[in-house]
């Protein structure tokens, strides 16, 4: 009887852990160089780790194997799993609580024409975008060059135990 009170108390115990939320902030600059980081914290910021991204040491040219694709191909033909996959990402986007995303870029494709047709095309997707209380998107063309400069910030929440009825529903799904 012991035992079972045990295994139950553990239970609740991470059930309870899971139900904490846990705070996600990321940034991505890029102005001359490529700077990117984020800051994962829980308990409500008394845990916190920050994650920056470290400079790479060039790696010596290893011979390449040739990687076999036909299973992934296969997994991708099973009826009815693009639409699960699609219903899983939707499910865990629902799932995100957005504090604040904030995007500025200046973008050039180095042709006053391509760059033109680029913003004609994204236009109303950016009049979209501003509707939305929480974001904060401006994109704006530069026409004098080839050139991709701004940032990229962005607050969320999660809590961990409300993902478990998608996967679960993923996983044990007939397909």
């Amino acid at each position: 009887m012991w035992i079972l009170a045990t295994v139950l108390g553990i239970l609740l115990f991470l059930v309870l852990m899971l139900a904490i939320p846990v705070d996600l902030v990321l940034y991505v600059e890029k102005d001359v160089d490529f700077k990117s980081g984020a800051r994962v914290s829980w308990m409500f910021g008394l845990i916190g780790k920050d994650i920056k991204r470290k400079k790479r040491k060039p790696k010596k040219a290893k011979k390449r194997r040739k990687r076999n694709i036909k299973p992934l191909l296969a997994v991708l033909r099973t009826k009815g799993f693009p639409q699960k996959i699609s219903g899983l990402i939707r499910d865990i986007f629902r799932l995100l609580n957005v504090h604040e995303l904030k995007l500025n870029l200046r973008i050039g494709l180095g042709d006053l024409v391509e760059t033109g047709l680029l913003f004609a095309v994204i236009g109303p997707t950016m009049v979209y975008l501003k509707s939305l209380s929480s974001l904060d998107v401006q994109v704006q063309p530069d026409f004098e060059g080839e050139k991709l400069r701004g940032y990229f910030q962005g607050d969320l929440r999660v809590i961990p135990v409300q993902f478990l009825r998608p996967f679960i529903f993923f996983v044990f799904s007939l397909t």
